[in-house]
């Protein structure tokens, strides 16, 4: 032929010769020349997923681990070949890895599929609630959170540090959040669940009590009665003993007494103490110093009894029993023995 380019030829050995078409017979020694072997593609590459997607960066990483060095490179799905064995920021899914010998980039792996994990999705934002709120004895509350449960699962109040378990005390009054995290991948945080904790109740005001009842000879003890506060929600107490509904404490012996109230909403609150006083039993008189200043005669065969001490605008007399008067003088009276008396 004409042309000094032969295409197409076939692996091996090849002759070459040449002749001078002004005589055709005349043909050269060959000249022997070889066409190398088809290339083998490079073996299908071993890779894997190194990092898969968190919820805080969604995609996963791919590293070929074989084969490596400086003659490979390597695609990600058909895409462009790239002398790095890693792929970053791969989205979640199969994907197909080949690789070429860069002495003829002709020659392509078959591809190995490697799979990204799906995104995880974080739980669901808890459900938590106060199961003890503040009291006067304790002015914190207690949260627990009841759902989601489990051994995978950690709690956090506030944004503050995860734990494992799904209760929280000592916690402060106020709006509070709790979210939860699955520990398998802890970049996946739930969304917040607001929970309230009571403000710290306030004690009852010091109660209103006076003594209504003051002790007497007859009856040597008082009656104390609380005005205020009252109603279904109070009860109250005397020196420190046991609470009671009724606002009223009879038979109280004399003396100061501490009253205090509490609310029943919750018995922790305990009023500041009213002192009030029952005054002692009072002392009876002295027996009355009295006298006949008049006796019977045969004109008047009454006498009269006059009381000479004590004497004075308290005083009250009484003969024999009957009805006391103010007076101290008594007359007509019967001839015999009479007791006077004094109040």
């Amino acid at each position: 032929q004409a042309s000094a380019t032969f295409t197409n030829v076939a692996p091996g050995n090849h002759d070459i010769t040449v002749l001078n078409t002004a005589d055709p017979t005349c043909i050269s020694a060959p000249t022997t020349v070889t066409v190398n072997a088809v290339p083998g593609a490079p073996a299908a590459p071993t890779a894997g997923v190194t990092v898969q997607p968190t919820c805080a960066v969604p995609t996963g990483t791919i590293v070929v681990s074989a084969p490596t060095g400086a003659g490979f490179e390597y695609s990600l799905d058909g895409g462009a070949f790239q002398a790095p064995a890693t792929f970053t920021g791969v989205a979640p899914g199969d994907h197909d890895i080949t690789v070429r010998n860069t002495a003829d980039p002709t020659c392509i792996s078959a591809p190995t599929t490697v799979t990204v994990n799906a995104v995880p999705t974080p739980p669901a934002a808890p459900t938590a609630s106060v199961t003890v709120q503040p009291t006067c004895a304790v002015p914190t509350g207690t949260i627990v959170v009841s759902a989601p449960t489990g051994a995978a699962l950690e709690y956090s109040l506030d944004g503050g540090a995860f734990q494992a378990s799904a209760t929280f005390t000592g916690v402060a009054p106020g709006g509070h959040n709790i979210t939860v995290i699955n520990t398998a991948d802890p970049t996946c945080v739930s969304a917040p669940t607001p929970v309230t904790v009571n403000a710290v109740p306030t004690p009852p005001a010091a109660p209103t009590a006076g003594v209504t009842v003051q002790p007497t000879c007859a009856v040597p003890t008082g009656t104390i009665v609380v005005s205020a506060p009252t109603g279904a929600n109070f009860q109250y107490s005397i020196d420190g003993g046991a609470f009671q509904a009724s606002a009223t404490f009879t038979n109280v012996a004399p003396g100061d007494h501490d009253i205090t109230v509490i609310n029943t909403a919750d018995p922790t609150c305990i009023s500041a103490p009213t002192t009030v006083t029952v005054n002692t039993v009072p002392g009876a008189p002295a027996a009355p110093t009295a006298s006949v200043t008049v006796q019977p005669n045969c004109a008047v065969p009454t006498g009269t009894i006059e009381v000479t001490a004590p004497l004075g605008a308290n005083f009250q007399y009484s003969l024999d029993g009957g009805v006391f008067q103010a007076c101290t003088t008594f007359t007509g009276v019967a001839t015999g023995t009479h007791n006077i008396t004094l109040l």
